[in-house]
């Protein structure tokens, strides 16, 4: 199956039942302004007394950066070991590479839409892991042989080279992940954190909120009215990648000619228009929601 980086928007609800996390939520604000951002150290308190962290899989900044650390570090001797050379990525990298996932520099969230869409069938590039293997580490693996280049990647990434740590650290979701990339992971992150059904608990905190739950129907609305039958963006990327996958099959999507060609720019420019739909949709009834509740809730935005 040939694979490429999702890209997401703003809202993407869990999907599943509030009561699983077993807490109440507190602190909603009344009234129609929005709720005001925190300082650093109140949303600090929030944290701590919620028990757990607003980055991913429930990490604070300071666990998040630890996580990294040690990650890259496992990485770097695990590859070392095998023989090849990796220079650990730093934490700015990494969140530089996050952050390449979702947006581009220089245009807006829907100027991104406009263009790529999801990014689902329109982009076969990988922003993400050229940012987290940096100039030094394509460097050297440029200097290998093919077979070694082959053995490197298989090493470093397992049977999947797209799922690189940064890609997957965002995804929330370290299943497809192997190799040394997977061993490292394994030393620096909980059982409970490496289970591929982990939901963040903020996620089910917001989706518990009625006005969000309101909110995702008002979504569903405006989406049926756009033509489109969807209960969330999940289902949008899932639905444009399995289409994808059927036209391509084993092939390399820069191989396709003719018919097969024409069929992939349509796809294309369905899922373009979906993600736009999707975008103003989200723009017109969930965004502002969900940050107003993710402000009363944890002291500042963090979701995006």
């Amino acid at each position: 199956m040939f694979r490429s980086p999702l890209t997401t928007g703003f809202w993407k609800a869990p999907g599943i039942m509030a009561a699983a996390l077993g807490v109440v939520v507190f602190g909603a604000a009344c009234g129609s302004d929005s709720p005001q951002a925190t300082s650093g150290s109140d949303a600090s308190a929030i944290e701590a007394e919620l028990g757990f962290g607003t980055r991913e899989f429930g990490l604070t900044d300071s666990e998040w950066t630890t996580a990294v650390e040690t990650t890259q570090a496992e990485i770097a001797k695990c590859m070392a070991e095998a023989g090849f050379e990796y220079i650990p990525a730093g934490v700015d990298t990494v969140e530089l590479a996050m952050k390449s996932i979702r947006s581009e520099p220089g245009m807006t969230a829907e100027e991104y839409k406009q263009q790529w869409g999801f990014g689902k069938t329109t982009r076969f590039d990988n922003r993400a892991k050229e940012i987290e293997l940096g100039e030094q580490n394509l460097a050297i693996y440029d200097s290998l042989s093919e077979a070694d280049q082959i053995a490197y990647d298989r090493t470093l990434y397992g049977e999947d080279s797209d799922a690189t740590f940064s890609f997957q650290f965002d995804e929330e979701d370290f299943e497809p992940v192997g190799g040394c990339t997977l061993k490292a992971i394994q030393a620096s992150f909980t059982a409970e954190q490496l289970d591929p059904n982990y939901v963040h608990p903020k996620d089910i905190l917001v989706e518990m909120d009625g006005r969000v739950a309101a909110a995702e129907l008002a979504w569903i609305d405006c989406m049926g009215e756009a033509g489109y039958d969807y209960e969330d963006q999940d289902e949008i990327i899932e639905e444009y990648g399995d289409r994808l996958d059927e036209l391509l099959g084993d092939d390399d999507p820069e191989d396709l000619s003719g018919a097969r060609l024409e069929a992939l720019a349509q796809l294309q420019a369905e899922e373009i228009a979906a993600a736009l739909a999707d975008y103003r949709c989200g723009v017109e009834h969930v965004d502002q929601v969900v940050r107003d509740v993710e402000v009363e809730l944890f002291g500042k935005v963090v979701s995006g």
